[in-house]
């Protein structure tokens, strides 16, 4: 079974969300009643525009994902895929959101206005069971815009920590939402977090769950999650580490 009819023949519950993950940053979730797509890297963009080949497989093709809502962090093209985005925004039901730079990237393509929302630091966006909050991160002059995102579903909380150097005590809106999961980019490179940086910051935030993302899929991009497993038995032994497959669904439930 492929990728895209695992997804939409798996059932879940009002309680529940399952998760799946695409490799590098990108992920589907999918609720009762909604499918979420957030940074999902899709094609081979990376090697057009920047030389970075792609290492693992393609799962979904864009005309495939038919997200409800799509949401890109930042603008680098592994997160905000400029060659899957066009072929994305054919499905006539999929919102795109995203910071400013995202935003005026989705207009240029020609995605009309009204399924575009900005996602903005400090202010709530609700979509019937849906919550999406944009919070701090830092990824330097590379994308000064770039957020962190928190997403309640189904009354379960997830962080997404986007692309983001290592600042605890600018992220106390993530350690007050005590995310259920967080999805950490900790391959140490680009401005991102390190493993133990990754496992500090699951520490403080309290997070249930800590899932791993962004490595493997660029030799450039770096990254080791035993590293990443090691510094978590240390620093956060209480988190339970979830290390994903890509193409993977894990089902989590209040």
């Amino acid at each position: 079974m492929n990728l895209q009819n695992k997804i939409m023949t798996t059932s879940v519950n009002n309680n529940e969300i399952a998760l799946y993950w695409l490799g590098q940053a990108g992920f589907i979730i999918k609720s009762y009643n909604n499918i979420i797509a957030i940074d999902p890297y899709l094609t081979d963009c990376g090697e057009r525009i920047k030389g970075f080949k792609r290492l693992t497989p393609k799962l979904i093709s864009p005309s495939e994902l038919k997200a409800d809502i799509y949401i890109t962090t930042h603008i680098h093209f592994d997160h905000f895929d400029f060659d899957a985005v066009p072929i994305a925004a054919k499905c006539n039901k999929t919102k795109f959101y995203g910071p400013k730079t995202c935003v005026d990237k989705y207009r240029e393509i020609g995605i009309k206005n009204k399924r575009i929302t900005l996602l903005e630091l400090d202010k709530e966006i609700n979509i019937n069971d849906i919550t999406i909050k944009a919070v701090y991160a830092d990824h330097g002059t590379l994308a000064p815009d770039a957020i962190g995102i928190l997403l309640k579903v189904n009354g379960i909380k997830l962080y997404f920590s986007g692309d983001t150097a290592y600042h605890p005590e600018k992220m106390s809106q993530v350690i007050d939402f005590k995310p259920d999961i967080a999805v950490l980019s900790v391959n140490g490179k680009f401005g991102n977090l390190t493993p133990a940086e990754g496992a500090n910051l699951s520490s403080i935030i309290n997070s249930k769950i800590a899932i791993p993302c962004h490595f493997w899929t660029f030799k450039e991009h770096g990254g080791d999650p035993l590293l990443f497993e090691i510094e978590m038995s240390k620093q956060a032994p209480e988190c339970e580490v979830k290390f994903m497959s890509q193409g993977e669904m894990f089902k989590y439930s209040k």
